[in-house]
């Protein structure tokens, strides 16, 4: 159905609204995605529930409200909206069943998790497993970083232990970091197993480093270290490649 929408305080309105906020996302499972590209990412995974546009957008079969330029503006996030806001609800949990994973131990800044997970769809991995810490996967920002890989990922949250409990499944855990650590270049692994990628500033926890079977490290000269979402990508790079 297609309703026209003028008001601000519509309730549907104020209640997408609210999803621009971490706390509400977690307690409803539902998240906003801007754009048209994740709305094409979102209608294939059969995540939209409904939308909100400048016009009716033909072929869509869910509810759509029609809005003005305010109403959108609020919604959205970015300064010059697209046109369409979409309400979608995140896809449950699967147990992890591939043979390679990822996890990202309190990773910050959404804009390098957006970009993390957008590298490991490229690279043909399925289950990211999240640290309880970790910023949310459905922020705008990683959302808009991630290109859409939110839906076609297995975004597992998991506490350090339950991750450290991968290895009696027979995956080996691999930490990155600088110290006590085999140079990526030399480092050959079959699966199953577990890239543990760290937080910003402080890297992969203790707790994680201490039950790593392997350290790696990429060999870089004149700087101390690389942004994590550029260094996941070399990692999965040279993982896969070998």
């Amino acid at each position: 159905m297609i309703y026209q929408v003028t008001s601000k305080d519509n309730r549907r309105v104020v209640e997408a609204g609210k999803l621009k906020q971490a706390k509400f996302q977690k307690e409803t499972g539902l998240f906003l995605a801007e754009g048209f590209h994740l709305l094409e990412m979102a209608v294939a995974a059969g995540s939209v529930l409904y939308v909100f546009a400048k016009k009716p957008i033909a072929g869509l079969n869910v509810d759509q409200y029609i809005v003005n330029d305010d109403i959108l503006r609020k919604l959205a996030s970015s300064k010059t909206p697209q046109g369409v806001v979409s309400v979608c609800k995140a896809a449950p949990s699967q147990p992890i069943a591939t043979d390679k994973v990822i996890c990202l131990d309190d990773i910050a800044d959404p804009g390098n998790l957006g970009t993390i997970l957008r590298t490991a769809l490229a690279f043909g991995y399925r289950d990211v497993a999240l640290s309880l810490k970790c910023v949310s996967p459905y922020n705008d920002k990683a959302l808009s970083a991630s290109q859409g890989a939110v839906f076609k990922l297995n975004l597992v949250a998991m506490a350090s232990k339950e991750i450290i409990s991968l290895g009696e499944r027979g995956y080996k855990l691999v930490a990155t970091s600088l110290e006590g650590s085999a140079s990526l270049s030399s480092f050959k692994l079959q699966p199953p197993y577990v890239i543990i990628l760290g937080n910003e500033a402080h890297g992969v926890s203790n707790e994680l480093l201490k039950a790593a079977d392997y350290r790696v490290k990429i060999d870089i000269s004149g700087i101390d270290s690389l942004n994590v979402a550029v260094a996941s990508g070399i990692v999965l790079y040279e993982l896969n490649r070998k």
